[in-house]
């Protein structure tokens, strides 16, 4: 009876064929939750809930009557410059925005669902030092009225708005803060400056991030007063602004545009319901 050859073993030095990465294998939550995608599909039911309780509220009411947010209005008056109009266009605006982020990013087109709790999580800690700040720095026991005609509303400290004296008008004008406050004085200006400054000046990029973020501070805390906003400059609401916009232009740039609104977000109604 012939004998069997024997299998061959291969030699140890065959490289072994490295394994194959899997698709579910779980991206890190700091990176993923500053996607423009994931910040889309967290802001996504804040833009929803503010664009659609204003019509709900105020559908069949002429532009000029609705309650509206200072820094709507310097979108508006953007868009005016090239002949563009409607209720509608901050909104869509911060929606082409993100896509159009996205696309420059080149991530993938997908969502992840896990990190959203994370982010809402994130957003209540975040908001939490904006409210110790509020109490520290002198004079800003007493809110402000911000609505036109000597009337008192309940508006909070971050949010530049005309709003008709409603509740629900005030709660959702500080959800719209948040949204609109946030694209004007933090994505657009701070990434304009910074490019101004490091990619046009050739000044480090991290003297660009600063500059940026002291002066989109300042600009963030002016546009509450006249000319833009309606309330009456007091030093103690300036600095406590001034400082606020600094601490949410750092919430940008280290955890991202989603996570600098929600924090916004969560400061506001928090300060409105308290």
């Amino acid at each position: 009876m012939p004998r069997r050859a024997a299998r061959r073993k291969p030699p140890a030095t065959l490289p072994k064929r490295p394994a194959k990465r899997r698709d579910s294998e779980p991206v890190r939550y700091w990176e993923v939750s500053q996607r423009p995608l994931q910040c889309l599909a967290f802001l996504a039911p804040m833009i929803a809930a503010y664009e659609l309780g204003m019509i709900w509220l105020h559908g069949s009411a002429l532009q000029q009557q609705r309650p509206f947010l200072a820094a709507q209005q310097i979108l508006q008056w953007f868009f005016s410059l090239f002949g563009a109009t409607g209720y509608y266009l901050p909104g869509a605006a911060l929606i082409a925005v993100l896509l159009f982020w996205h696309l420059a990013s080149q991530h993938p087109w997908k969502v992840e669902g896990w990190p959203l709790g994370g982010m809402a999580g994130e957003s209540v800690l975040l908001a939490i030092p904006l409210l110790l700040l509020n109490d520290w720095i002198p004079g800003l026991a007493a809110r402000s009225a911000v609505a036109q005609g000597g009337t008192v509303g309940s508006a909070v400290l971050l949010q530049a708005a005309n709003g008709t004296g409603s509740r629900l008008d005030d709660l959702l004008l500080s959800v719209g803060a948040g949204l609109y406050e946030e694209l004007v004085f933090r994505l657009m200006i701070i990434s304009l400056l910074s490019f101004v400054i490091s990619d046009v000046g050739r000044a480090r990029q991290s003297i660009g991030v600063a500059c940026a973020v002291i002066v989109s501070s300042l600009l963030f805390a002016a546009h509450h007063y006249a000319p833009i906003g309606a309330e009456e400059f007091t030093s103690g609401g300036f600095a406590f602004r001034s400082a606020a916009g600094g601490y949410l232009a750092g919430v940008y740039v280290l955890r991202g545009f989603g996570l600098a609104v929600g924090c916004h977000v969560v400061y506001d109604v928090m300060a409105f319901l308290i």
